[in-house]
């Protein structure tokens, strides 16, 4: 038997395999004077941290802002945020965030309370984003449980770092969204954040800041 023979041969059993098995996961049809099941919707599939542009559990993004970073020793970056659903009726905010000339280690990243990003010290954004009648934008006192705490951002040796995370505590809209009044900012800190509370003007959450950016529509 040639070989041409044979891989057609092989082929259509595959083929009549395939066709037995889709037919036997198929569904039966109603009998009759039965109505046809309702069809569900399948769940909403897990976010991808790959996917950099808004595609998450809720497809494309409801709203995007945009942070350009700069610092101390010529670090610069820049942030992107997307809101975007988190099944259901929730809602969630991915950060893709990139710098550059950065000190290589572990730093502190946060939503800061204002959108003011004067140097050296970058004092002028205030303290951790946390509105609400209940909110406490101490660095340290309230650490991590500020609704603008985020992961900390790992640098190499050429002093680039990125990551890509989702956070369920900010919104962009509404009376505690990101775009409240006097606005809000993305921070970069000198030290890693162990994610511990401290006594305030400790600095546990991050020491001083080196690189700021407003959060802009």
């Amino acid at each position: 038997m040639g070989r041409a023979h044979f891989t057609a041969v092989a082929a259509a059993g595959a083929f009549g395999l395939a066709t037995a098995i889709i037919a036997a996961q198929a569904p039966a049809p109603p009998a009759a004077g039965q109505k046809p099941p309702a069809v569900q919707n399948p769940p909403p599939p897990p976010a991808d941290p790959s996917l950099a542009q808004g595609q998450g559990r809720g497809g494309s993004p409801m709203q995007a802002a945009r942070a350009a970073i700069k610092g101390e020793n010529g670090l610069t970056g820049t942030a992107t945020l997307y809101e975007i659903a988190n099944g259901g009726n929730g809602r969630m905010v991915q950060v893709v965030l990139s710098i550059e000339n950065a000190p290589p280690g572990m730093h502190g990243v946060h939503i800061h309370a204002t959108g003011r990003c004067e140097g050296p010290d970058f004092k002028s954004a205030g303290g951790h984003f946390d509105p609400g009648p209940a909110g406490n934008s101490d660095p340290d006192v309230n650490h991590p449980y500020h609704m603008g705490d985020l992961p900390n951002i790992t640098v190499n040796a050429q002093g680039t770092g990125q990551y890509n995370i989702f956070s369920t505590r900010i919104t962009m809209g509404g009376p505690t969204g990101l775009f409240d009044t006097d606005g809000s900012a993305i921070v970069i800190h000198q030290n890693l954040d162990p994610m511990v509370p401290g006594p305030s003007g400790s600095g546990v959450s991050g020491g001083q800041a080196i690189a700021c950016g407003i959060i802009e529509r």
